[in-house]
């Protein structure tokens, strides 16, 4: 059997992306979305959530780009001198390394963050991570902690399939090849309060088209796969509060496209949720 949860990440971040992901619900393929806690639009992601649940929510924990919901004066390692997070998963990791983030300030945040989304009224069915940062040594412990903690089962394990494509700077693969030996040792260490699905085309993030949606899809192992994808609507906006390089409006129209319904019912994929599994 094939089980296929399609998540969309980022829901809190901007009111284009969360107009993305709704309709990539309400009229197309996705299943679960991650929330950024300290997204800028987080509150208009809770106002239309109540409207849709047969969503599943994830918490998508983030301690780069965005401004914490915690005191700067308690997570001082964490910021920088305007008291937003770190600019990349790069910064951040390179600060780790070094020995100058405290534990006890990922931990605050990372709760801070968690106690917001729980606060909604919703179940929590998953964790996951802007940038994957979440794998990195010492934020993996202190997230499998809170895993435990807060009694969710599903934990993103993400594996790259094509490290050397689609990269945005020259250390993008070096990154992506160090996750996926990070995501190899976390499965192999796994107990079975926390499991994972296999994650498709995570190089592809952010440029998901219908053609490469059907071909995953037809492509699908036995068992449970997560397909991370990122709708939105694109405007200027968005293009320019987010210079990633995203077409969430490409994204979608894939995921809201009746060919890719259609394929998932020919090739014998059943749509599911991490909460249902």
């Amino acid at each position: 059997m094939r089980l296929l949860i399609v998540s969309a990440d980022d829901l809190g971040l901007h009111r284009d992306i969360n107009r993305g992901i709704f309709l990539a619900h309400a009229q197309g393929v996705v299943t679960s979305a991650s929330a950024v806690a300290c997204g800028e639009a987080f509150e208009d992601a809770a106002t239309i959530l109540r409207e849709y649940p047969s969503l599943d929510i994830g918490v998508h924990l983030t301690l780069i780009e965005e401004r914490p919901l915690s005191p700067v004066s308690r997570i001082p390692s964490l910021l920088t001198r305007d008291g937003r997070f770190l600019p990349s998963y790069r910064h951040f990791a390179a600060r780790l390394l070094t020995g100058s983030v405290s534990p006890s300030d990922i931990r605050h945040e990372l709760r801070a963050q968690i106690d917001r989304v729980v606060g909604l009224g919703r179940r929590v069915s998953h964790f996951d991570s802007h940038q994957h940062i979440h794998l990195l040594p010492g934020v993996w412990r202190i997230t499998k902690e809170l895993a435990k903690e807060y009694g969710v089962r599903w934990v993103r394990r993400p594996r790259f399939n094509s490290p050397f494509r689609s990269r945005r700077s020259v250390t993008d693969p070096l990154f992506r090849l160090g996750l996926n030996a990070l995501s190899a040792i976390r499965i192999g260490g796994a107990s079975g309060r926390n499991q994972h699905a296999a994650t498709s085309a995570l190089h592809l993030s952010g440029h998901l088209t219908e053609p490469d949606l059907l071909r995953i899809v037809g492509c699908l192992h036995p068992g449970i796969s997560e397909l991370v994808t990122h709708p939105g609507v694109s405007t200027p906006a968005l293009r320019s509060k987010y210079r990633w390089g995203y077409d969430w409006s490409t994204e979608l129209a894939a995921l809201t496209s009746p060919s890719l319904r259609s394929a998932i019912h020919a090739h014998g994929v059943t749509l599911a949720r991490f909460s249902e599994c």
